[in-house]
Parts: C-alpha cells; structure tokens; sequence
C-alpha cells in the first residue's frame, strides 16, 4: 500500500516538475519572442524615423534574472535621414546583458530596471548627411533615439566602444576604444533625454578630432565623475560635483600655423596641473611659448564648457617664451584698437607667472638684422584678469631681469574689456650698459652707442585709445654715440664727431616726453616697449 501511495506520490511530483519545465521553457520563449519584438517595434513602428533596428537573438533566464541581447544593428535610410535632416548612423553592439533585470516593470509600464547593465563591443559610426554644427550633443541624440525605454540600473557598463562621428562634411571625431562604468544610471525617454548618475569611470585610447583646420589628438584618458547629469539636448552643459581626471598626450595642429602639445593634464579636487606646455604660432608675430607646469585653482568646468576661462588662480611656472615680430615677412592684418584679441572669455581672480623667461625680437622693415630684448627671470601677477563682462580694470605688476643687467618693475591698470585701449603704465629700471640697447634702438634713431651707462631710468604714462603720453626721467654717464647711414649700418664719422659735441655725455633726472601711438599690429608686449622706447629715445638726444 505505502508503495504504491509513494509511486502517485513520485509521479504527480515528477508531473508537476515537468509542468513546470515545459511551462517555464514556454514562458521563456514567449519572453524571448515578446521582448524582441517589443524593441524592434518601439524603433521600428516609427515610420517618420530614418532608422531602423535588427536584433539576432534574445535570451531570457529566469533564474537568476537575465537578459540577453544578441547581435544588435541600427542601420539608417539615407534617403529618408536627408529628406528629414538626420544623420545617417551605422551601430552594432555585440551583445547587451541585463543582469538582475525586472522583467515585470518593462512588461507592465515600459521601464526598464536591472542590477548591471553590460554592452560588449558597441561600435558607432554617425555621419550628418546635411553639415550640422552640434557636435556631441547632436551625437548624443542621436544615440538616444535607440534608447527603447527609460532606464535605471545599479552599474551600467560598455566594454571597448569604438566610434566614428562626422558631424558636417569635413570635421570628423575618431576613437580607437572606450571604456565606462556608470554607478546608479538614471536615463529618461523623451522628450528631455535627461541622465544621471552617481558616479562614472571613463578610459579611452587614441581620440581624433580632424576639420579643415586643424587635427586635434589625445593618447589616453583616465578619469572618474561624481554626481553627473546632462540633457543630450544641451550635453555641453555637463554638470558633475567633482572629478579625477588624467589625460596623456594632448595635441592641436592648426592649419593657421598653431601649434599646441600637452604632457600631461592631472584634475583632482579643483585643482588642474598641467605639465609641459608647448605652443608655436607663426601669425602676424611668430610666437613660441614652453613651460614645465601650469596650475589652475577651482577652475569652473561649466564655465569652460561655454567657452569661459573661469578660476579663482592660475600660476604659469618657468615659461620660456620667443616672439619674432618681422616686418617684412608679413603684411598688414585688419586693423584693430586693442594689443590684444581675445579667442576666448576671461574670469581669472588672479594671474600668476613664475620665473619666466622672455626674448622678443624685431627685424625693422628693409633691414636684414634682428634685435632682441631678452626678459629674464620674470614674475608677474594680474589681479581681475576678467574680459568677458564690464569690470574693474586689470591691475598688473611685475618685476624682472632686462638684458641679464637691469632689474625692471613695471606696474599697468587697464580694461580687458573694452573696444578701446585704455589705462596706465609707470615703473623703473636699474643701472645698464648702453650698447646692450643698440640693435633695438639704431633702426629708429640711426644712431648707436659705443659707450655709456644708464644708471636709473623711470617712466610715468597715460593711455587713451592707444595713444600714451607721459614721462621719461634718465640719469646716465659717459655717453657716446656714432651715427649710421639711412639704409645701411655704415657709419657716418665726421657727423658722428658733431653729434657727440651737441649730446650730453652726462645727466642726473633729465626728462624725456613719452608719446607713442599703437600701431595696427602692436602685441601688448611690443606696445609696452614701444611706449618706453619712445620716452628713452627724447630723453637722450640733444
């Protein structure tokens, strides 16, 4: 009797197990066939878009929960994605993994919600059929419109990511590979795309940029993002509490002749260090600018995003920099007031360089020589360095080495902001041999010195609208001058010889007039000596 209430016992247990078998066996390929049609539909039945998505094979497992997508494309109607002004994008992901996923929640309300997230090989080519100037933000977009439902998961990760994205006809994004991982990934479905996350964990290798004008290059980037979100209608203005990032090899080559390399660029806690800094730029002036280290103090990235310079301090430390001003080799530029032209906005509290190190050279138009000025262990400091709104002028000091010889200190107030030049300059100089200024000096006076000693200069001037006028005080001794032919470096002996009768030999506080009017390719350093200059040259001829 036991035996055979143990055998019906077996066989509706084993019954039931078989039920269960083929009914979880059924019910998961009914899973498997409604969520591949439920994403396909949700893009596909869509027919104002130009895309259309393909899905190879879809796994559901019940226990532990997971889902698998197999062999995913997006492809594009051309004709349709011009007729509508959208770009044409190409996306294959290998397989995407929901692990720990709420299968109910999608079914019931559309929602998607999992513990891990995990897209394998994703690679994504976008090109703008019609030029469009959104960058990644229309990328971004674009990549969301394949987005089937609002999203939150625990860690949403994408594994070695390539990518291409042309986003008018010549300006083109590459990378070689992208890793992420995105804690707590909150995605909404239109029409705010809004995401968020609480924190994100980013490396890519070999990032292109290429246009018409210039190819920019980054080696590596290492980094990580605290509390970010953004619209990917707006994805410019990315907002996050705080970051560490580390990016290799940064560099821009522009077709204007700019040239711009980083080292490297270490982000953490507001602070921006950034390591051999090297900029060439053969313009109006040929300029070459190295410096072993750059810091910025609570740089604001949001600023920066709008193309806003925005910090509480920025120190430079050991720059060395070369500027050529050749007047032969360039023609005239369009004309413009200010010694300055500004790319982009300025908000720096302060402005700090340390131990800088500065030659500026001049060829005078019809002459083959060049004179240089060199500037030798600079330190300066710029207090409201701001452009970008009115504000309080920009007041800056700084005191340095001239020729190796003189100890300079120079002190200047003016406005960044303005569409005039306007302000003051004043300071001193110290003891100097004459002779160290004659390669600057003879191609505007034709005349150079053979001897003589500058023992204390100082100058006091006024600025408005470019024009400066002031004072030049000298006291010098043993001064001796030959004077040189108009278009040649031949001397000129017997008017030499009057010369030196009419020219005193010694002055203690005799004055010079300043009165210098910027001309049309002035740099503000050319424009601060030029003004000097002009008060040094009055206060020593007769």
């Amino acid at each position: 009797m036991k035996n055979i209430i143990s055998k019906k016992f077996l066989i509706i247990v084993g019954s039931i197990i078989l039920v269960l078998v083929v009914g979880g066996f059924v019910a998961v390929n009914y899973l498997d066939n409604y969520l591949k049609n439920q994403i396909t539909t949700s893009i596909n039945e869509n027919k104002k878009s130009p895309y259309r998505i393909e899905i190879d094979d879809v796994h559901v497992q019940l226990l532990p929960t997971k889902v698998t997508l197999e062999k995913i494309k997006v492809r594009t109607d051309s004709v349709s994605a011009e007729e509508k002004g959208k770009p044409k994008a190409k996306i294959d992901v290998e397989k995407v993994v929901f692990k720990g996923a709420s299968l109910w929640k999608y079914i019931s309300k559309g929602e998607w919600h999992a513990d891990r997230v995990t897209l394998q090989n994703p690679v994504i080519e976008i090109k703008y059929v019609a030029d469009s100037t959104q960058g990644v933000s229309g990328a971004a977009d674009t990549v969301a419109n394949f987005v089937v439902a609002p999203l939150s998961v625990g860690v949403l990760e994408i594994q070695n990511l390539t990518g291409r994205y042309q986003y008018n006809s010549n300006s083109i994004i590459e990378l070689k590979k992208l890793d992420l991982e995105i804690d707590d990934a909150r995605w909404l479905k239109p029409p705010t795309f809004r995401f968020s996350s609480e924190k994100v964990q980013v490396s890519f290798e070999q990032l292109n940029h290429k246009t018409a004008d210039f190819v920019q290059m980054v080696d590596t980037l290492n980094g990580t993002l605290n509390t970010v979100s953004f619209d990917t209608s707006y994805v410019d203005v990315l907002r996050f509490s705080d970051a560490k990032l580390l990016i290799d090899n940064y560099s821009m080559a522009h077709q204007n002749g700019t040239n711009f390399k980083i080292g490297e660029i270490n982000y953490g806690n507001n602070l921006v260090k950034v390591k051999n800094v090297q900029l060439s730029q053969d313009l109006d002036e040929k300029r070459e600018i190295k410096a072993q280290q750059l810091e910025a103090h609570n740089l604001d990235w949001q600023a920066l995003q709008r193309q806003l310079i925005k910090a509480d301090k920025i120190l430079v430390f050991n720059p060395d920099i070369s500027i050529l001003k050749d007047r032969n080799r360039h023609g005239k530029p369009s004309e413009k007031k200010m010694p300055y032209e500004w790319k982009i906005g300025l908000a720096i509290d302060t402005l700090q360089i340390e131990k800088g190190n500065i030659v500026y050279s001049e060829r005078a138009e019809g002459l083959d020589g060049i004179g240089s000025l060199a500037f030798d262990s600079l330190n300066m400091t710029a207090l409201n360095f701001h452009n970008f709104e009115e504000s309080k002028p920009a007041k800056i000091k700084a005191d340095m080495y001239f020729m190796k010889e003189s100890r300079i200190e120079i002190a200047m107030e003016m406005p960044l902001n303005t569409e005039t030049f306007e302000g003051n300059i004043n300071g001193f100089c110290t003891e100097i041999q004459i002779p160290s200024l004659n390669k600057m000096l003879s191609p505007i006076t034709r005349f150079e010195a053979n001897k003589g000693v500058i023992k204390r200069a100082e100058f006091d001037a006024k600025i408005r609208d470019g024009y400066a006028t002031g004072t030049f005080r000298i006291t010098y001794n043993d001064l001796e001058v030959t004077l040189l032919k108009k278009n040649s470096d031949k001397k000129r002996k017997f008017l030499s010889g009057l010369l030196n009768t009419v020219v005193d030999k010694d002055v203690e506080g005799k004055e010079g007039e300043i009165k210098y009017q910027r001309e049309y390719n002035d740099s503000l350093l050319r424009y601060v000596w030029r003004t000097i200059r002009s008060g040094l040259i009055t206060s020593m001829l007769p």
